[in-house]
C-alpha cells in the first residue's frame, strides 16, 4: 500500500514538471514574439524617417505658369490702336517665327493710350510689359522674356488732303440685345457707329463683330430719367444719388467689359445729364482713356457737351432723331434731313435704333447719300480735340 502511494506522487511530480516546463516555453516564445515584433516595428518607423528626410531635400515643384491667350493680348493691342485714332487701312501685319509684327503708318500712339494698354495687360498677366522705343517709335509686349507683338510707328509725311464733302454721322442705339440686328446692320455697308448696351447679353460679341468689319464702337451709358424709377435705365445704370466715385468706378468697369469702345452717348439720362458734378465725374473717366462723348440730348436743359469742352473730352451733340415714327418713309425723310444739315453745316449727328423699319430705310437711303456726294462716317471722324486734331482718321466706306 506504502508502494503504491510513492508512485501516485512520483507521477502528480512528473506531470506538475512537465506542465512548469510547457509554461517556461510558452514564456519564451511569446518574449521572442515580443522582441521580433518590436524590431519589426523599429525598421517600419527608421524607414518612414529616412523616407521622410529624403523627401525634404527633394525641391520643390516649380509652379506652372498658364501663358495669357495671344489672342487676348492681340484684342487690347487693337482696341488701344483704334482708341488711338488708328484704323485698320493704316496696319500692315507680318508673323515671324510666332512674333507678330505691326506696321503703322501713323505716329506713335501717347504716353496715355500706351499706360491704358499695359493697364489692360495687366488683367490678362502681371507678366506683359509694354515697352516703348521713343526714338525708334516702336513698341514691343513681352511675355517674361518673349517677345509676342513688336509695333512699328512709321508716320506718312504726306499729309492728308482734307475733307471737302459733307459729313454725317449715324449712332445706333441699343444694341448688344441680340447678334440679329447687328449683322444686318453690317451688311448694308454703311458705315454706321454702334451703339452698344453694356448689360446686354450679347454686348462683347456685337462689339467685337463691329470692329471685325470695321465699324466704330461706342458704350451706350444707362443714365437716370425724369421719372425714374417708373423709366428704367437697366441695371446698375449712373444715378444722381451717387457718389463721383460710384460713378467713376461702376463706367470704368463697364468699359472694361466693352472691347473697341472709342467712344460713349448716353442712354435715357435726361436728368443725370443735367447736373454738373455728375457729369464731371463721367467725362474724367472718358478723359483718362481719351474717349469721346455724344450727348444724345434727351433733356434741353444738358450740361454735357459744356462740362466736356471745360475739361477737354472730344464732345458733339445729336441733331437728329431718326426713327421716332417707326415707318420706313418717315424715317427714310429724317435721314434726308439729317443729309440736308450736314451740306448746309458740313457735318450732321443722327441717332437711330435697331428696328426693322430703320434698317430697311438705312439700306433704302444708302444710295441716295452716296449718290448726293454726303460722306457717312464715324462719329469720331466729325470730332476735333485741340488745335484741330482729329481723334479717328480713316477713309468712309464712299471715300473717293
Amino acid at each position: 500500500m506504502a508502494k503504491k502511494k510513492t508512485t501516485t506522487r512520483k507521477t502528480t511530480t512528473r506531470k506538475k514538471s512537465a506542465k512548469r516546463a510547457a509554461n517556461n516555453r510558452f514564456r519564451v516564445l511569446l518574449a521572442a514574439l515580443f522582441v521580433t515584433g518590436f524590431l519589426v516595428l523599429c525598421l517600419v518607423v527608421l524607414g518612414h524617417l529616412r523616407q521622410t528626410w529624403h523627401s525634404s531635400q527633394r525641391p520643390l515643384p516649380i509652379p506652372i505658369v498658364q501663358a495669357p491667350g495671344i489672342g487676348d493680348v492681340q484684342l487690347e493691342l487693337d482696341s488701344m490702336l483704334w482708341r488711338a485714332g488708328i484704323s485698320f487701312d493704316l496696319l500692315q501685319f507680318t508673323t515671324e517665327s510666332g512674333l507678330l509684327r505691326y506696321e503703322v503708318r501713323a505716329p506713335l500712339p501717347t504716353r496715355k493710350n500706351l499706360k491704358e494698354l499695359q493697364r489692360r495687360l495687366n488683367t490678362i498677366s502681371d507678366e506683359l510689359q509694354v515697352e516703348s522705343r521713343q526714338p525708334g517709335g516702336q513698341i514691343a509686349i513681352r511675355y517674361r522674356q518673349d517677345l509676342l507683338f513688336l509695333i512699328d510707328f512709321k508716320p506718312s509725311k504726306v499729309a492728308e488732303p482734307v475733307a471737302v464733302r459733307p459729313r454725317m454721322a449715324i449712332i445706333m442705339d441699343d444694341l448688344g440685345h441680340e447678334m440679329r440686328s447687328a449683322k444686318s446692320l453690317v451688311d448694308i455697308q454703311l458705315p454706321v457707329t454702334f451703339a452698344i448696351l453694356p448689360y446686354a447679353a450679347q454686348a462683347s460679341s456685337v462689339a467685337r463683330l463691329a470692329h471685325k468689319n470695321g465699324y466704330e464702337v461706342m458704350l451706350h451709358i444707362p443714365m437716370e430719367p425724369r421719372g425714374y424709377p417708373a423709366i428704367d435705365p437697366g441695371p446698375k445704370a449712373l444715378l444722381q444719388t451717387m457718389e463721383p466715385a460710384q460713378l467713376q468706378n461702376q463706367l470704368r468697369q463697364w468699359l472694361n467689359e466693352m472691347p473697341y469702345a472709342v467712344g460713349g452717348n448716353n442712354h435715357m439720362g435726361s436728368r443725370l445729364t443735367e447736373r454738373s458734378d455728375s457729369m464731371t465725374a463721367v467725362l474724367e473717366v472718358l478723359q483718362e482713356r481719351g474717349l469721346y462723348f455724344v450727348d444724345s440730348r434727351t433733356s434741353s436743359a444738358s450740361v454735357a457737351v459744356t462740362e466736356a469742352r471745360r475739361i477737354g473730352v472730344p464732345a458733339t451733340l445729336r441733331d437728329v432723331f431718326l426713327d421716332n415714327v417707326r415707318e420706313v418713309p418717315a424715317i427714310a425723310r429724317e435721314i434726308r434731313k439729317l443729309a440736308g444739315m450736314a451740306r448746309r453745316r458740313g457735318s450732321a449727328v443722327g441717332i437711330c435704333h435697331p428696328y426693322p423699319e430703320t434698317l430697311a430705310a438705312l439700306r433704302q437711303e444708302s444710295k441716295v447719300l452716296r449718290d448726293q456726294g454726303i460722306d457717312v462716317v464715324p462719329v469720331s471722324q466729325l470730332l476735333t480735340l485741340g488745335k484741330g486734331k482729329t481723334v479717328l482718321r480713316g477713309p468712309s466706306f464712299w471715300a473717293n
